[in-house]
């Protein structure tokens, strides 16, 4: 157990989901680095055109996320909104929801989620993008 990591030498490490070839942004595992078994930590980049995910729910998962740096478009629910650098998201257990970044520039998220026992996925087609970036809703 590490209490303090300086993040900033951290390893981005590529995400993929398993049988598949395709990259899912890069994490910094953080909550591996400290040891955590109550919660996970991560410092997530999306890049431009990227998402850090697939479309999903979790059955018992609490998640929480908070833009640091850039900005991207969250869907949850079926809407998509616009999250900029000081925005805070959070998604209870069964709420659909997936990140992508329609801009020019890389989108930096902290996420924290629970670890909780039987934890189901539920995983959707990714929804369709907004119409134009200018016909996007904001929270």
């Amino acid at each position: 157990m590490k209490h303090i990591i300086k993040t900033k030498d951290s390893t981005w490490l590529p995400k993929y989901f398993p049988g598949e070839d395709k990259q899912y942004g890069e994490y910094k595992a953080l909550f591996e680095e400290h040891g955590t078994e109550q919660f996970e930590v991560r410092i997530t980049r999306i890049p431009p055109g990227g998402t850090n995910t697939k479309y999903h729910s979790h059955s018992k998962t609490e998640e929480w996320f908070y833009v640091f740096s850039g900005s991207c478009h969250v869907n949850i629910e079926g809407t998509w909104y616009l999250i900029e650098e000081g925005d805070s998201i959070h998604t209870p257990p069964d709420v659909l929801h997936i990140f992508r970044n329609y801009g020019t520039s890389d989108c930096d998220i902290i996420m924290v989620g629970t670890n909780v026992a039987g934890d189901e996925v539920t995983r959707l087609s990714e929804p369709e993008p907004p119409a134009s970036v200018s016909n996007r809703k904001t929270c």
